[in-house]
C-alpha cells in the first residue's frame, strides 16, 4: 500500500514538472518592450496553417443539390471581423486587403465577372491591370542596382477597402446518400466596389470570381479578431467561413431562367417571400431525410 502511494507522488510530480517546463517553453505574451508581442507562436503557428480538407464526394453519390447566390453585407455587425481592420496591422488585415494584395502579386487566378453567369476557364482570366488600370495607377521606384523603373506595391492607404462593403457567395448545398451527409460548400466569391465616381457617384463595381478553394490556404492564415471582449480570441478567416459566422441573404438561386430575385420581384415583401422559400426549400429537404 505505501509502495503504491509513494508510485502515485512520483506520478504527480512528474506531470506537475512537465506542466511547469511547458509553461516556460511556450512563447512569451509580452515583448521586451513590455508591448504585446505579434504573431505570438501557438502549437501551430499561422504561416503553418492550412485549411480544413472538404471531403470530395462521386458524382455518383449526390442525389440531391441546389446551388444558392449570396450577398454578404460587411456593414452588418457579425461581418465586421472580415472589414477590420481597414488599414493593415503588423498581424492582421481585412478580407479585401488580403485579395487585393494576391492579385496585385499574381498569387491566385480571378476571372472576370460578367452578369448572371461564372465561367472559369482561361479564357476568362483577368488581371489587376485590366480590373484596376482605369481607377488605379501602379506605383513606380527606381531599382537601386539596376537603374531600371520597377513596380512597387501599392500603400495601404491607396487600397480600397473602405469602399468594398458587399460580396457575391456562391455556395451549392447537396446531400451525399454514401455517407448520409447533407452539407454545404462555397463555391466561388467576388468582391463588390462601390466606387465614387465624382461625376456619376457611387458605382456598383463587382470586380472578379475567385474559386473559393484557391482563397483558402491565404485566409486560413489571416487571423481576424472576432471578439471586443476577448482579444485572445483566436480564429481565422477560414474559420469564420467554414463555421459559417457570417451574416448574408440570398439574392439569387440556379434555375432554368437563371435570373436573380430582383429581375422578378418588384416589392421588398415579395423579395422577402421568395428568399424565404429558396431557405425553406433547402431546409424542409433536411427534415424530410430524417422522416424516413
Amino acid at each position: 500500500m505505501r509502495k503504491t502511494y509513494y508510485h502515485l507522488i512520483i506520478i504527480g510530480l512528474f506531470f506537475f514538472a512537465t506542466s511547469i517546463s511547458a509553461q516556460e517553453g511556450g512563447a512569451s505574451f509580452f515583448d521586451d518592450n513590455g508591448e504585446i508581442a505579434t504573431n505570438i507562436p501557438t502549437s501551430v503557428s499561422l504561416e503553418d496553417r492550412k485549411p480544413i480538407e472538404y471531403n470530395n464526394p462521386r458524382a455518383d453519390d449526390i442525389i440531391w443539390q441546389k446551388v444558392v447566390y449570396r450577398i454578404i453585407d460587411l456593414r452588418e455587425k457579425m461581418n465586421f471581423p472580415l472589414y477590420f481592420p481597414v488599414i493593415a496591422t503588423d498581424n492582421r488585415q481585412s478580407l479585401f486587403t488580403t485579395i487585393f494584395r494576391l492579385v496585385e502579386k499574381d498569387s491566385i487566378k480571378v476571372y472576370a465577372y460578367e452578369d448572371n453567369k461564372e465561367i472559369f476557364t482561361d479564357a476568362k482570366l483577368t488581371t489587376f491591370d485590366k480590373v484596376f488600370g482605369n481607377y488605379m495607377v501602379r506605383p513606380t521606384e527606381i531599382d537601386s542596382i539596376s537603374g531600371d523603373t520597377v513596380m512597387k506595391p501599392f500603400d495601404e492607404s491607396d487600397i480600397p477597402t473602405t469602399e468594398v462593403m458587399k460580396y457575391y457567395v456562391k455556395e451549392v448545398w447537396y446531400f451525399d446518400k454514401h455517407n448520409s451527409h447533407f452539407n454545404v460548400r462555397i463555391m466561388a466569391i467576388c468582391p463588390i466596389w462601390y466606387r465614387d465616381d465624382y461625376d456619376l457617384g457611387i458605382q456598383k463595381t463587382p470586380l472578379f470570381w475567385i474559386p473559393f478553394d484557391m482563397l483558402r490556404p491565404y485566409l486560413a492564415q489571416s487571423e481576424v479578431l472576432v471578439s471586443d471582449r476577448n482579444n485572445g480570441a483566436r480564429e481565422t478567416m477560414d474559420d469564420l467561413f467554414i463555421k459559417r459566422r457570417f451574416s448574408s441573404y440570398i439574392f439569387k438561386e440556379s434555375s432554368t431562367r437563371n435570373r436573380n430575385l430582383l429581375q422578378y420581384n418588384s416589392t421588398a415583401e415579395q423579395m422577402h417571400k421568395e428568399q424565404e422559400r429558396i431557405r425553406n426549400e433547402v431546409y424542409n429537404f433536411e427534415q424530410d431525410l430524417w422522416e424516413y
